[in-house]
């Protein structure tokens, strides 16, 4: 290639910043449209485009290189274009797809297999041209591993930037220009007018498709497809944002009321509705603190006003601010209200600040767009009156949507730095909808009993009450055992409104369901169990509702590996993945990508020759660091969501200094030697730190938890970019060795890499689900002593070093 190392460099950098950040759109925009999981699982397939990149050029090694003057250019022109239009092409009424499909029947699978392909196309012909420059300076491997990880680590903020301010169809679009504009960067003299010509055209394309977006076709299942349908429904407002798309529908015929009682004789209140992603957020109420009654008065959630006199209250992810406005309602003197999405905050106090009563522009409140855990950490003990949650879960129970989202505001851990702000007569209140059969309820349950007992409670049972409604049950956990006058009130309310009691001390068994009688006693018997011994009444139960910890943070997940059998006796098979959509769709992933990485590991070994050595070494060496890389940056990710308190900060952070750091770190390993004594000597290094990592990063961060953003920033850097500065080294020097002794492989090996860097997020997922955190790292460190030793065999004669 006839073109400067710098430009070289450069063209490298910037369009692996747009590959990142087109990574980045297409999840959100298939968030947009379907639900986080089904981004996870379109973005994990597309990503062996990487893979398969590596067995092309394994395949076609000879007359690719022969090609890379015209080709490289061309490629990543191509692959920018494309990343503006694939998904406008899925956008499409004929290639629609919707997640449920897939377990009714019909053209579901088919829709999937062709939506794979689509997105599969950019990421391959982009990674294609990164391969063969790898493949090209092989030997200085180094220097161009660091521009790519260097533009890798910047994509991230890019893709930010254009989220903050563009709309979702228009970001991919607008990244692929980066792309393009890399192509013409790397076209010497004899390609560099066609090549201008191609991305003329192309930059027209994706200018056309920046100018007219379109509309997001969202799943028909989706909160906002069906409100969509009631008649009279207007789109009002939309903003994109960093924390999802905001829309604002105003549906007047879509009431507000969650399991009103019964003897409610007023109007349900209609209006404006907010959904990020597509996804229900919150009603905007027009409720005055000084209104003769509110909505919630008809509520179990009115339950702590019944039950005490709040005076100062927290609002824990506040939503629109209704339950802000029922405290002021209940005469609270000063009302704290958590609401991390700063999108929303700003639309409560300008655009929608009369729709909403100016609930938040009240004098009494004070909004702190803030993470709740972060909050709770920098409050005092014995402040609160009452902590307010929202309502949990979804009417009808859902169907597993969040199963893998973390919660770190419902763990144990949470719930005892809760207790630890309250007065001493201070409570926790938490609502849920009733779901069939019982998850959500039973899980809360579970946590507030662990979460009393963690906090020196010796009888649980004397500090939580229920009420439950004909839709939604609202426990109370108080930090002094309830009075007698409490739990009379408690009475003369269920009466009042025909609610039921759920749980109290000496409560009668026919004052359970004199209003609202449930088909079995399944939720009675557990809910007993639970609370006389909450162990042996979770192993037993179905569905797994052990209480979510810092550690496996997941609380919206009901199923694990050991409680499928089970689960299979009671349900048909059919209709299980519709109870917990998410966790299947995680196996349905994982299994996808472990097929499709083995068939194109597997292929080029055809086309290799059997007389190359040490293509088991390779294959070990090159999966692990694909596995073991991802690992920790999975594992990084979920840890500083709670420390950073912004998910998006958190992806920045890690993604950002690991890409960066690494990149130093390759071109830090173009100083060291190529052989296996080096790559054991990194390896080693490499797990110390992760030793290291397994024993005081949680320690750490709980302890800094309350420290200033600042702090919390350069603690960030350090405990990420140490790690991932030597972490980085491990490819370059492997692809250096193989230089050296096997080149036909390294086409090979970069595939390997690739491939199992997609099977290790659907892994990692799963096995943070099913045991942990500390799990996934204690597996990273063996992965990186697999990693280690792969180059090295001690009782064989024959070495592997040059």
């Amino acid at each position: 290639m006839r073109v400067s190392n710098f430009r070289q460099f450069f063209a490298l950098g910037l369009h692996s910043a747009a590959i990142i950040a087109f990574q980045i759109s297409l999840m959100q925009l298939v968030s947009n449209v379907q639900w986080h999981h089904f981004a996870y699982m379109i973005i994990s397939v597309a990503m062996l485009g990487f893979g398969a990149a590596g067995t092309a050029l394994a395949i076609c090694r000879e007359k690719l290189l022969i090609a890379a003057n015209w080709l490289i250019p061309l490629l990543m022109i191509l692959s920018g274009a494309l990343m503006a239009v694939v998904f406008p092409i899925t956008n499409t009424e004929l290639l629609q797809f919707d997640v449920f499909a897939l377990f009714t029947g019909g053209w579901g699978f088919t829709t999937l297999v062709i939506n794979y392909l689509i997105f599969f196309l950019p990421l391959f012909f982009g990674a294609l041209a990164i391969g063969i420059i790898f493949l090209i300076h092989s030997n200085n491997i180094g220097a161009y591993y660091f521009a790519n990880l260097t533009g890798s680590g910047l994509g991230g903020v890019l893709a930010l930037f254009f989220m903050s301010w563009a709309l979702p169809l228009q970001v991919s679009a607008l990244v692929g220009t980066f792309s393009v504009l890399s192509g013409v960067m790397l076209s010497d003299t004899k390609t560099l007018k066609q090549n201008l010509v191609a991305a003329l055209l192309c930059l027209m394309v994706i200018g056309w498709v920046a100018a007219n977006p379109g509309v997001l076709r969202p799943s028909s299942y989706k909160d906002i497809a069906l409100t969509r349908q009631i008649p009279g429904t207007e789109l009002r407002i939309q903003k994109p944002s960093i924390y999802g798309f905001v829309e604002v529908l105003y549906a007047p015929k879509q009431r507000f009321a969650p399991a009103l009682s019964l003897t409610y004789q007023g109007e349900a209140p209609g209006g404006y509705i907010i959904f990020v992603n597509g996804n229900y957020y919150s009603h905007v109420l027009n409720q005055y603190p000084q209104d003769n009654a509110h909505i919630l008065d008809y509520t179990t959630m009115k339950l702590p006003f019944v039950l005490g006199n709040p005076q100062r209250v927290l609002c824990v992810n506040a939503g629109s601010g209704i339950g802000v406005s029922h405290a002021l309602h209940h005469g609270a003197a000063h009302v704290d209200a958590i609401i991390e999405n700063r999108k929303i905050v700003s639309l409560l106090k300008n655009e929608l600040s009369v729709a909403s009563g100016g609930v938040l522009l009240h004098p009494k409140v004070e909004v702190h767009p803030l993470q709740t855990r972060n909050f709770l950490a920098r409050t005092d003990s014995n402040y609160y009156d009452l902590v307010i949650l929202p309502l949990l879960s979804e009417f009808g129970g859902g169907a597993g949507l969040h199963s893998l989202r973390e919660d770190y505001d419902l763990t144990i851990e949470a719930f005892v730095q809760m207790i630890r702000t309250l007065r001493p007569q201070g409570m926790v209140s938490v609502s849920t909808w009733v779901d069939h059969p019982p998850r959500y309820s039973l899980k809360l349950l579970a946590t507030l009993v662990q979460a009393a007992k963690k906090s020196g409670f010796e009888h649980p049972a004397k500090h939580i009450v229920a009420l439950r409604s004909w839709g939604t049950i609202t426990f109370l956990l108080q930090k002094t055992p309830f009075a007698d006058y409490q739990l009379e009130n408690l009475r003369n309310f269920s009466q009042e409104l025909l609610f039921d009691p759920f749980l109290m001390p000496e409560l009668l068994p026919f004052e359970r369901d004199a209003f609202n009688a449930l088909s079995d006693a399944t939720l009675f018997q557990k809910a007993d169990s639970i609370i006389i011994s909450s162990a042996s009444a979770i192993n037993e139960y179905s569905f797994d509702i052990s209480p979510a910890t810092d550690n496996q943070p997941f609380f919206s997940n009901f199923v694990n590996l050991g409680k499928i059998p089970r689960l299979l006796h009671q349900f048909d098979l059919g209709k299980l993945p519709f109870l917990e959509l998410g966790f299947f769709l995680l196996l349905a992933t994982l299994a996808k990508s472990i097929i499709l990485a083995v068939l194109l590991i597997i292929i080029p070994l055809f086309v290799l020759k059997k007389s190359q050595a040490n293509k088991r070494r390779t294959l070990l060496y090159f999966s692990a660091l694909g596995l073991g890389y991802m690992f920790v940056e999975i594992i990084l990710i979920q840890k500083f969501v709670l420390y950073l308190g912004q998910p998006m900060y958190a992806v920045v952070a890690v993604v950002g200094t690991m890409m960066l750091s690494s990149g130093f770190g390759s071109l830090f390993s173009q100083k060291l030697l190529p052989n296996w004594e080096t790559m054991g000597k990194i390896g080693a290094i490499i797990l110390g730190l992760l030793i290291i990592k397994l024993l005081i990063l949680t320690p750490l961060l709980q302890h800094t938890l309350a420290a200033n953003f600042a702090t919390k920033v350069v603690l960030s850097l350090i405990a990420i970019g140490v790690p991932a500065f030597v972490m980085g080294m491990m490819f370059p020097l492997g692809i250096r060795y193989l230089h050296k002794h096997h080149p036909a492989q390294i086409p090979w090996a970069w595939g390997i890499n690739a491939c199992m860097s997609v099977v290790s997020t659907s892994a990692a997922t799963l096995v943070s689900v099913e045991a942990g955190f500390q799990t996934v790292i204690l597996i990273a460190i063996l992965i990186y002593l697999i990693a280690a030793m792969a180059f090295y065999s001690p009782f064989s004669k024959k070495s592997t070093n040059p």
